[in-house]
């Protein structure tokens, strides 16, 4: 198999992010399987599981931890897997947390880790690789939204916040990187 593309997928290591990953690496891409405090048992699962689809292939698959929500972390990553892969084709911003609170229960702390995961984080990482993407003929970003993009779900409001924020932080970005051929969507599963 030959691996002509690289994708970073962000909170990969489990989830909806790791069967993005896996599809990913079904079709020919090199994948950096981003996480952040999962076991290392799962890490190393899901990144055998990769290199398992890609014919064992060496250097197909690149477990990267950084926590999203830090600025520099976030540039550490994205250093770590252009200088390991030699360049970024698509970048699929998937990490996410919710909290399950009445509006007037929602703490100050429970707000901003999903706010700052979710919202900041998608900000950073679609920030970082536009960056390089501008300078390199263009790519992907994929942003994972949610149902929660279009109808308010009780007890889901710093969730509903961030992936309605996700929704409007995809369009604008389409609408300034498109003219560097950098195609930018976002998509809205449903409760999975």
């Amino acid at each position: 198999m030959l691996l002509s593309q690289t994708a970073l997928v962000t909170g990969a290591s489990r989830g909806i992010g790791k069967e993005i990953a896996l599809e990913l690496a079904r079709n020919g891409y090199r994948v950096a399987v981003n996480y952040y405090n999962d076991p290392a048992a799962t890490v190393d699962a899901t990144a055998a599981e990769i290199r398992a689809l890609q014919g064992n292939v060496q250097g197909g698959v690149l477990p990267i931890q950084a926590d999203i929500r830090s600025s520099s972390q976030v540039t550490a990553m994205f250093d770590r897997v252009i200088g390991t892969f030699g360049r970024l084709d698509l970048l699929v911003n998937n990490a996410g947390v919710q909290t399950w609170k009445h509006l007037l229960e929602v703490t100050e702390e429970e707000w901003d880790l999903v706010v700052d995961t979710n919202l900041k984080g998608c900000f950073l990482c679609t920030q970082q690789a536009a960056r390089y993407m501008k300078d390199h003929g263009g790519g992907s970003i994929v942003n994972l939204g949610s149902g929660c993009n279009k109808l308010a779900f009780p007890s889901l409001v710093a969730y509903t916040a961030s992936k309605g924020g996700i929704e409007m932080l995809t369009k604008e970005a389409a609408v300034e990187l498109g003219p560097y051929g950098i195609r930018v969507n976002c998509i809205a599963p449903g409760s999975i």
